[in-house]
């Protein structure tokens, strides 16, 4: 049965007072997101970087509201999940963000990031940096953010990328948890850290520490929701690269599905998809 916007969000809302880590894949659009869906994740997650990337550009916050937006609901229309979203910097300030938060909310996702870098923003774990806003300045985003929704179930999660100090991160991401953020977004990588922001007594959104210790492991220190940004992306456009080099090499492509295993399956659900839901309105309207 589909679930409506309202259902969708107190789904995420019970699963973040779950003593459990639910893994949300990035996704770019509609049919990776019913991947994630087919193959029984709980949770899809939109990454700003991953929309950039998708367009061939920089994580630079050259996209628009606008575009995010088009594209969250694409996402949300496609699966019947709750979809975290990346709403980077709020598009501007206090009264941008306020707009923007109305926009997401009528998208119907369920969750949204809001961060503290300047806007437009940079990529700090490629080494680019333009600074941070002030936190008083941050903190009325949050404010305008809890005050746009129109439903009290869209979960706002303040997240801080303060990266010089663990002790400034905190203090943002409290003073943000008093304005009614709802979460807070974990910009850390070890137990001693993670646990610091599960002190603050929300639950805590953000990626897991991949190499470092186990989603279990994550979801044991406080971890809730855990985004993986950027992987399916990859490995998309790494299969991409080997499907097309063996077009180039040999003229077809059938080496490259006979020698890649579990492919096929893929294949036929690729070829059915949506053709479930075509039957069922054509039976119930002729």
């Amino acid at each position: 049965m589909e679930m409506t916007t309202s259902e969708k969000r107190k789904a995420l809302k019970a699963m973040m007072q779950q003593p459990m880590c639910h893994l949300a894949p990035s996704c770019n659009d509609g049919i990776q997101a019913r991947l994630v869906e087919w193959l029984g994740f709980p949770l899809v997650h939109i990454s700003g970087s991953g929309q950039h990337r998708s367009l061939g550009f920089a994580d630079a916050g050259l996209l628009t509201l606008t575009e995010m937006i088009n594209k969250a609901r694409e996402i949300v229309d496609a699966v019947n999940i709750p979809i975290v979203s990346d709403a980077e910097t709020g598009y501007g300030n206090a009264v941008n963000v306020y707009r923007a938060v109305r926009e997401f909310d009528r998208a119907g996702v369920a969750a949204i990031h809001i961060e503290d870098q300047m806007t437009p923003k940079r990529a700090g774990h490629e080494g680019f940096d333009v600074g941070l806003i002030s936190r008083q300045e941050f903190v009325a985003k949050i404010k305008a953010a809890v005050d746009a929704r129109r439903d009290e179930n869209l979960v706002i999660i303040a997240r801080s990328e303060a990266k010089d100090s663990l002790q400034e991160r905190l203090e943002r991401t409290q003073a943000c948890i008093e304005a009614g953020a709802d979460a807070a977004w974990v910009s850390a990588r070890t137990e001693e850290e993670i646990l610091a922001y599960a002190k603050l007594g929300k639950p805590l959104v953000g990626v897991p520490p991949r190499g470092v210790m186990t989603v279990q492991r994550y979801g044991e220190l406080g971890g809730r929701v855990g985004c993986i940004p950027t992987v399916l992306q990859v490995a998309m456009l790494h299969g991409m690269r080997q499907c097309l080099e063996e077009l180039r090499k040999s003229g077809t492509e059938a080496a490259y599905f006979k020698n890649t295993p579990g492919i096929e399956e893929t294949r036929k659900w690729y070829a059915s998809l949506g053709n479930a839901e075509l039957k069922d309105l054509e039976k119930k309207y002729g």
